[in-house]
């Protein structure tokens, strides 16, 4: 079940929590890579012949204590096991959490993952309505479903063959901030499938956009007009060279 927040273009976008069992694969990725690193600096250090403990402690522990605070905070929420899953931890408003967030759900992760092997954050992700484990609730975060950047751009900012002839030229007249709101609809439409409220809010845009640009009423269905009205923006301004 998705949740609301607002754009900086206050649209309403819905975010899709991740499932209980993205989560569950996510972090037995995470686990394999730090079981391999162990298995591996133990044999290297074995090789060299150290035995010092404060090595191994340093070289062969500290990093996988360490991997799931460090890799959230390099990058933007995810781990290598949230890369393959396609989930990234998020605030509730959609922002990248805080350094004082991440921290905290990291914290928290001896209590409700490494202490109890998951047992609890399987069953508080179940429970809670935005799919959050001890940490997350504490932080004020959760994990959510994230599309692959290619088909965000694909959808958000298509490639207009070179002949393509525009279906509402009129779209060259919307400004920046229409075509990001159009465009802000669309994403909102491609994360809530099927959500009743999107598919409202899109037909309001395309009301508001046909209104704006002066256009007969059109039987194509709000997300096609939609996509249309921006391939259409971005093909007449390329045309022009502009950009959308």
């Amino acid at each position: 079940m998705s949740f609301e927040i607002r754009t900086a273009q206050n649209v309403p976008l819905a975010l899709e929590p991740a499932s209980v069992g993205q989560r569950i694969m996510a972090t037995v990725i995470d686990i394999v890579i730090g079981i391999a690193w162990m298995l591996m600096t133990l044999w290297m250090l074995g090789n060299m012949g150290a035995d010092s403990f404060a090595l191994l402690l340093l070289v062969v522990w500290l990093p996988p204590f360490l991997y799931h605070l460090v890799m959230e905070v390099l990058f933007e929420g995810r781990t290598v096991g949230k890369m393959v899953m396609s989930t990234r931890v998020a605030r509730l408003d959609g922002a990248q959490p805080t350094l004082a967030q991440y921290l905290l759900r990291w914290l928290l992760r001896l209590v409700d993952v490494t202490v109890t092997s998951g047992v609890v954050a399987v069953v508080s992700v179940a429970l809670t309505k935005r799919s959050q484990r001890l940490g997350d609730l504490a932080a004020g975060t959760t994990v959510v479903r994230q599309r692959r950047r290619l088909e965000w751009i694909n959808v958000l900012y298509p490639m207009v063959p070179d002949d393509y002839e525009p279906v509402f030229p009129e779209a060259e007249n919307l400004s920046d901030a229409e075509i990001r709101t159009v465009r802000a609809v669309i994403a909102r439409l491609q994360i809530s499938k099927g959500d009743r409220r999107a598919q409202a809010l899109a037909e309001r845009a395309q009301r508001a956009v046909e209104r704006r640009l002066d256009l007969e009423p059109t039987r194509l269905a709000p997300e096609a007009f939609l996509r249309t009205i921006v391939r259409d923006h971005v093909a007449r301004l390329d045309r022009f060279g502009q950009h959308a």
